[in-house]
């Protein structure tokens, strides 16, 4: 899969998540110059398309109790877990974060 093949997607961090509708995916600038690319709607589809480190990724929603978007791939055991201003990207089996404080960014500048 290629990342220009991937679905719908928005960057409104600001409304507090990246729900809603954009016609390209988002490149999500996270600490030490990581980026994740999600391609998708993070607050209606049951699972989205994520690029991290070149490879693609199929994430499955999870719900969640606290409000938090989250979505999972069952094979690798990534998790991507999106809330009000910004997202992470977690190594499941390990437990640990893998990319961190990710936001998609306007003007050149990270949406706070």
């Amino acid at each position: 899969m290629r990342t220009t093949t991937l679905p719908i997607v928005c960057a409104t961090l600001l409304t507090g998540s990246l729900a809603g509708a954009q016609t390209r995916p988002v490149d999500l600038h996270c600490e030490r110059n990581q980026r994740v690319t999600v391609g998708g709607d993070i607050g209606r589809d049951p699972a989205i398309d994520l690029r991290w480190q070149g490879v693609p990724y199929k994430m499955l929603r999870v719900r969640t109790s606290s409000g938090a978007h989250r979505f999972e791939d069952p094979v690798s055991g990534l998790i991507l877990i999106s809330i009000p201003g910004k997202a992470m990207l977690l190594d499941g089996r390990r437990g640990e974060p893998v990319a961190n404080d990710c936001r998609a960014r306007t003007g050149g500048r990270p949406v706070r």
